[in-house]
């Protein structure tokens, strides 16, 4: 029985810490704004972002625009091998958008959020050509 439950914990072990994940971020932007956010995520926040994923840091990053459906109008995703290099990449990534972003832009965007919120997925199945 004590056999069972180590095969048990490791298995789960082995797959949390080895399994992909995808960060989901949504946002409601101020539909006015939505343009205008996008705008400066491609100048400001993607290049940063997709240089970790040249560097292999990340998986993949990208971004939806709303196109039918709820509030939640503007979504970024990150994909990354696990969660401790998500957040290895998340950290230096946010570093580098801020030292290259002046605070008068990083502020205009703050104020086209109404509301955020974050998930992180563990993926189970995924498939790309």
């Amino acid at each position: 029985m004590m056999f069972v439950r180590l095969i048990a914990a490791t298995s789960i072990f082995l797959t949390c810490a080895y399994s992909q994940i995808m960060i989901v971020s949504q946002n409601k932007v101020v539909f006015e704004k939505v343009k205008e956010y996008h705008e400066l995520s491609e100048k400001y926040w993607f290049p940063v972002f997709d240089k970790l994923v040249d560097e292999g840091k990340l998986d993949e990053v990208g971004s939806l625009s709303h196109f039918w459906g709820d509030e939640w109008n503007v979504v970024g995703y990150y994909k990354a091998k696990d969660l401790a290099s998500f957040e290895k990449a998340w950290s230096d990534g946010y570093n580098q958008f801020k030292e290259n972003t002046p605070e008068e832009v990083r502020n205009r965007i703050q104020k086209m959020i109404l509301e955020h919120k974050d998930s992180i997925y563990q993926l189970k199945h995924s498939h790309s050509k």
